[in-house]
């Protein structure tokens, strides 16, 4: 795991080789927990896919307003998409790092929403590096929390925002068609002064990877034992939440609880992710997790039948509170 190796000029486009699989995305999850709204965003750039295509996840839900938005698309590159410190996808999604913040323009139709997170701490990439997984699916990667501000506004309501959220930026070669058999990739914030990483990823060979990491009032630490456990719906895709447990060097066990709030389903090739926003508690503390999951131990390629919990049709749908167990 290495952090502070990056700098601001990583945060924009890199250049692409011919590479046939070579992609560079950005990725923003965040909720304002007080409220009940949250979003989750994925700006994706394939410059050498049919002569250039821009891969589009968005989801934006609110649980009191009772209703929620996706859009899983693509779209046409063209040279308006890549500017000076970020990119595009057209006018739905915008992503550029400015002045320390990273912000993020979503129009779509009747949705609109800016979206503006600013570091709590160094850029971390939490991968183990030459490992099987994670330097076939991310040779480039960072990540990184903080407090996010902003504004949503949909059907001529706008919502002030104030909350936590999670990014990640990563550019390479990567294989929609032959992804990892199972993942579960738990990012999120206790607070504003507590961030945290729990990840699995099973190759194709079998063969399982676990790190992660807390960052604890600006202190970054790599956890020696990581254990991540989702409670999986009967539909075998969606869950209802879960716990992870990170071991650090000392000895100290990082406890953390979830409960699912909202989710949805994004689709590219045969990889199919499930992201649910979640309640997180441990240690006396409360914040936020994106608990993303993918589950497919026989390389499956089927088309998606069930997903209990989460959005998998784009457009407004009605927000429908999980019906969990106390």
């Amino acid at each position: 795991m290495s952090h502070g190796t990056f700098s601001d000029q990583d945060e924009g486009l890199h250049p692409a080789p011919d590479h046939p699989q070579w992609q560079e995305s950005v990725l923003l999850h965040w909720y304002d927990q007080q409220q009940g709204i949250g979003g989750w965003h994925r700006l994706g750039h394939e410059p050498n896919n049919q002569g250039g295509r821009a891969a589009i996840w968005s989801y934006l839900f609110d649980r009191d307003g009772g209703w929620q938005y996706r859009r899983c698309d693509d779209i046409a590159l063209t040279s308006a998409d890549k500017f000076d410190g970020g990119f595009s996808a057209g006018s739905i999604l915008r992503f550029s790092f400015v002045n320390g913040a990273a912000t993020w323009e979503v129009k779509d139709g009747a949705m609109s929403a800016r979206i503006v997170c600013r570091n709590a701490y160094l850029l971390v990439d939490p991968f183990p590096p030459g490992d099987e997984v994670a330097a076939k699916r991310f040779p480039h990667h960072f990540e990184v929390g903080g407090p996010v501000t902003g504004e949503v506004t949909y059907q001529d309501r706008t919502v002030a925002i104030s909350g936590l959220g999670y990014r990640d930026h990563s550019w390479g070669a990567r294989d929609w068609e032959q992804g990892m058999l199972n993942h579960r990739w738990f990012t999120g914030m206790l607070g504003a002064d507590f961030g945290f990483a729990a990840i699995t990823a099973q190759a194709a060979s079998g063969r399982l990877v676990r790190t992660g990491y807390i960052c604890r009032a600006g202190q970054i630490v790599k956890a020696k034992n990581v254990d991540v456990i989702a409670y999986i719906e009967p539909d075998g895709l969606t869950h209802r939440g879960g716990q992870l447990r990170l071991t650090l060097p000392d000895g100290e066990l990082i406890e953390i609880h979830f409960k699912a709030r909202a989710g949805v389903i994004f689709q590219r090739g045969t990889v199919v992710m499930a992201e649910m926003i979640c309640d997180a508690e441990g240690h006396g503390m409360k914040g936020y997790c994106d608990a993303e999951i993918s589950s497919n131990p026989r390389n499956g390629k089927g088309p998606i039948l069930l997903a209990l919990n989460a959005a998998s049709v784009n457009g407004f749908t009605p927000f429908v509170p999980l019906n969990l167990p106390s």
